[in-house]
């Protein structure tokens, strides 16, 4: 929703992000070209940066606070809907524990990383029920965590949030058998490389637009960064550090003169990318043995010059432009048009699996030989491919115990799925047609 084209997009970022996923993936096979041909150089390069371009595909409309959304209207409403659906009382709610937590947890933890995982591997249906048609590979440096939300998060790495959904749980299995991980599940090596452009990227780049609109100003901003990264007590040896104190002065002195003709916040993000770049292909290299088994944190340690710098970064964005009025009155914005989707979209959620179909179908009437009115309407908004993974979800549930709650469970993601994988703008204004304030 962001009018002024300086500042960057979901799309800008993912191309910025996959540029230096690149350029790391590059450095790092410079330093083991006595070990890959050409050809294996190149295949690495390429599956980082697939994996990079569609890292945050997933992301509903307004980020983290549209996830937020989504997960707190089903904490909120989704098991009423369900116990509607699948005509159970509340009072007798109790013996359907299990089923009622497998059908609702994908929900009450939603997030865009198992989406993406579900928009590549799956909606995006062409000839075929497998998406985009991804490799093995590609789908493994994609995934950032390695559980779904049936399971409990653990003191095992990268399980802080889920990877995946129940929905594709048989594509990931399907990748972990393939490189040895179903007994042990772990993240996969290039993944690691994926997630330190990622942070590289929208750490620097976050700060940069706040500049573009006008939040804060760098005479003020670059002093306090500076003295943030300087009290985190960084041994002056360490790798990096001075280069990063070298780059962070220039800032400073250019912003505090209002003087950017010999150094621009372009040299800034370039010098200090560069430096980061090379250290955490360094730290690959180094730490190999720990990544491919999936046991390092992070390619850029907070405890390190590089790791440092961006958790400062971070946290100075957190503090004073994620919280400032004009992010929060479009995050508000964005709460109650998601929110108010799903509320418009609940008769989807509420109604019996039969009355579902007979919509799906454009009956008039239902098995009890009600009316319906509102779903097939609701439905013809839904992206026909949409549906086609729903029903082939369906098949494949058919016959299986508690069929009915896996049957809600891909409903839900129906109505997620075309939910979350709106625009920002496309959100607000579906949200306004729905609930009558336009046409």
């Amino acid at each position: 929703m962001e009018s002024n084209a300086a500042v960057r997009s979901r799309l800008t970022h993912s191309l910025e992000v996959s540029q230096i996923g690149r350029y790391l993936a590059d450095e790092i096979t410079h330093h083991l070209s006595t070990r890959l041909d050409k050809l294996q150089q190149g295949a690495l390069v390429n599956f980082v940066e697939t994996a990079c371009l569609i890292h945050d595909i997933g992301n509903p409309p307004f980020g983290h606070f549209g996830e937020a959304a989504i997960q707190e209207w089903f904490k909120t409403h989704g098991r009423k809907c369900l116990l509607e659906s699948v005509g159970l009382k509340a009072e007798n709610a109790s013996s359907y524990q299990e089923p009622l937590t497998l059908a609702l947890s994908d929900f009450e933890e939603f997030d865009g990383n198992p989406q993406g995982l579900r928009i590549v591997s799956r909606l995006q249906w062409n000839t075929d029920s497998f998406g985009l048609n991804l490799t093995k590979t590609t789908l493994a440096t994609f995934l950032k965590y390695v559980r779904s939300p049936q399971e409990e998060c653990t003191e095992r790495p990268f399980t802080k949030k889920p990877g995946y959904f129940l929905s594709e749980q048989d594509v990931v299995r399907d990748v972990w058998e393939e490189f040895g991980f179903s007994e042990k599940p772990q993240r996969f090596a290039l993944t690691y490389i994926m997630e330190a452009a990622d942070d590289i990227a929208y750490c620097v780049s976050d700060l940069e637009d706040s500049f573009e609109k006008e939040i804060i100003q760098t005479a003020t901003a670059f002093p306090e960064i500076k003295a943030r990264y300087l009290a985190r007590g960084i041994n002056s040896a360490a790798p990096c550090h001075a280069e990063i104190v070298n780059v962070l002065e220039k800032m400073v002195l250019a912003s505090v003169a209002n003087d950017f003709s010999s150094f621009t916040y372009t040299d800034f993000r370039t010098r200090l990318n560069n430096t980061i770049v090379r250290y955490a292909a360094q730290r690959y290299v180094d730490k190999e043995a720990e990544i491919h088994t999936g046991e390092l944190k992070s390619l850029l340690p907070e405890d390190e010059p590089p790791g440092a710098i961006l958790k400062v970064l971070k946290d100075f964005c957190r503090e004073k432009v994620y919280r400032h009025e004009t992010v929060q009155r479009i995050e508000l914005a964005g709460y109650y048009a998601i929110t108010g989707l799903l509320e418009q979209t609940r008769p989807l959620l509420s109604c019996s699996r039969k009355r579902f179909e007979a919509a799906l179908a454009f009956e008039n009437k239902d098995e009890k030989g009600a009316q319906i009115l509102l779903e097939p309407k609701l439905l013809k908004l839904f992206p026909q491919r949409y549906i086609k993974v729903y029903a082939h979800q369906v098949t494949q549930y058919k016959g299986l115990q508690h069929e009915d709650f896996l049957e809600w469970n891909a409903r839900a993601h129906l109505v997620v799925d075309f939910i979350s994988g709106m625009t920002d703008d496309f959100a607000m204004t579906t949200y306004r047609t729905l609930a009558g304030m336009r046409l």
